[in-house]
């Protein structure tokens, strides 16, 4: 039992949490079952929550910023977060931000983050043993089993709630994990605001396979009493969350594109990042209402309507927007380092361009950002692809194929498939480890082997391989181009992987910096 143990380490915490993964083969046999989410997960979380000491009105303290969506959550959050910080250096509060996202790039702590620096290995240790120890000494109080646990995603959100909670953050920006209705974050009462990001088709086997479904469950975290705001979705959607809005006696608010964001340096500079920038914009300005913050000058051109005397900051009314943000926001925004998403890395003549994407929408806008940017030269390309943990991998692989072929005329020379094994020899980071992949299709590549088939289906011409771990796929890249001074490389489809790449490229803990150059020491 956890509380005998001695001393424990970074490595003992990481180890018992890897041990809460479902494993390949139960979440195999819930996929052959049609089993979606639990109808009861929000009052499992309860129950996990009050075992640890809290009730769920708790963390109504903690002034949550709750994000849900299909495309550009975790980004949003991002961007919240920056704006936040940019406040905290001029104004001196909020005093301590915290931020929850998922997944991780190099290390499971990079997802509860606070002042936008990952939380350190000995207040993991420390708070995670807390947890786990409450749950055990709760288990055997009532007569069961100390060995049953909330499974990964809730313990960590169990212990991001415990964290924030004991380091008294003054807002907590919460990136939903899977859904909304019936993920683990969602047992909050009183969030200070919601918002909902760009819809599309994920989690099929949990949420539904029309955008309807997708929606209801997003729409799942309004609540009563909190301002909730979406940016615009398809016609569907829309009505969707207008009537989950209404069933919840909840005013929704519309996001456009403020036209002063446009002129923010963001990267990548796209429509999408723009809509993810205006939905943070909106949300962080319900956030400053709780904290009197005055900005030092009205935004040029604004109405006298849009100040408000009472909270002491200035706010765009129903029917007009800002034209010029203020500094703290517009420097909150530019300032935000968000890895792995549309992120450009260059290696000597190796250009890298590296996003997560695992979704066919998120691939989509993933091939034609690489697209837009590989298109302009005539250069060796390169696509290093994975998702191990996807059912429909190959439909995620020729979403690429034809997106850079229909939209920008665009071919790869080299195609490699790899695991996202971390290292030659079957070696992985503790963090990285991932139970819920199957370990027979790992062991014999049968995946990365399909893949490569139906890739030079598509396209005989490239030179489509195999790789056994993401460390052999750099070597072989490193191997290409020879005297050529450019050559383009797109890595996607899994989180994990990009992770992997920018861990061998840069060392591992790259991962563990700010999230945004305004950050707190």
């Amino acid at each position: 039992m956890a509380g005998t143990m001695k001393d424990p380490t970074y490595a003992d915490a990481i180890e018992r949490l890897n041990s809460t993964q479902s494993g390949f083969s139960v979440l195999e046999a819930r996929r052959k079952a049609g089993k979606k989410l639990d109808a009861s997960a929000k009052q499992q979380m309860r129950e996990w929550v009050s075992r640890v000491g809290y009730q769920a009105t708790d963390f109504d303290a903690l002034n949550v910023v709750h994000v849900a969506g299909t495309k550009g959550k975790g980004t949003t959050c991002a961007f919240v977060n920056g704006m936040l910080s940019s406040c905290q250096k001029s104004f001196g509060k909020p005093k301590k931000i915290g931020l929850y996202t998922s997944p991780h790039l190099v290390s499971v702590r990079e997802r509860i983050r606070i002042n936008s620096q990952p939380v350190s290995e000995e207040l993991f240790t420390k708070y995670f043993f807390e947890v786990w120890e409450a749950l055990e000494s709760e288990a055997i109080r009532k007569g069961e089993d100390p060995a049953v646990k909330p499974v990964y995603f809730r313990t960590l959100t169990l212990l991001s709630f415990h964290i924030f909670m004991r380091e008294q953050v003054d807002v907590a920006v919460y990136e939903v994990g899977v859904g909304g209705e019936l993920d683990s974050t969602n047992i909050l009462v009183h969030p200070a605001v919601t918002g909902i990001t760009t819809l599309g088709i994920d989690h099929v086997e949990s949420l539904g396979d029309t955008i309807d479904k997708i929606a209801w469950h997003k729409a799942g975290i309004f609540k009563n009493g909190s301002p909730a705001f979406s940016v615009h979705q398809l016609v569907e959607a829309e009505q969707v969350l207008l009537e989950r809005a209404k069933e919840k006696d909840v005013q929704l608010q519309w996001v456009d594109v403020i036209p002063a964001v446009r002129k923010a340096n963001l990267t990548p500079a796209e429509d999408f990042q723009f809509k993810n920038a205006s939905l943070a914009v909106r949300l962080t300005l319900e956030i400053l209402k709780r904290f009197n913050i005055r900005f030092d000058e009205k935004p040029e051109g604004s109405s006298d309507s849009e100040y408000c005397s009472t909270t002491q900051t200035w706010l765009p009314d129903a029917s007009e927007i800002f034209l010029q943000l203020p500094n703290e926001l517009l420097y909150g925004l530019e300032g935000v380092v968000w890895r792995a998403r549309c992120e450009e890395k260059i290696v000597g003549s190796h250009h890298y361009y590296l996003d997560g994407a695992h979704t066919v929408d998120s691939l989509e806008v993933a091939s034609d950002w690489f697209g837009k940017k590989a298109s302009t030269r005539q250069a060796p390309k390169i696509l290093v692809f994975n998702q191990q943990s996807h059912r429909d991998a190959a439909n995620l692989m020729k979403t690429i194929f034809s997106t850079l072929r229909d939209n920008w005329k665009v071919k790869f020379d080299h195609v490699i498939f790899c695991t996202n094994m971390t290292y030659t020899g079957n070696k992985w980071k503790l963090d990285f480890v991932n139970n819920n992949a199957d370990p027979e299709a790992l062991n014999t590549l049968s995946l990365q082997r399909s893949l490569c088939d139906e890739w030079l289906a598509l396209d005989p011409a490239a030179n489509a391989l195999v790789s056994p771990t993401i460390e052999d796929a750099v070597n072989v890249m490193r191997g290409i181009g020879g005297e050529i001074d450019h050559v383009d490389i797109f890595v996607t489809g899994s989180f994990h992987l990009v992770g992997g790449i920018l861990s061998i490229l840069e060392g591992q803990e790259y991962g563990l910096q700010s999230t945004t150059s305004l950050a707190s020491g």
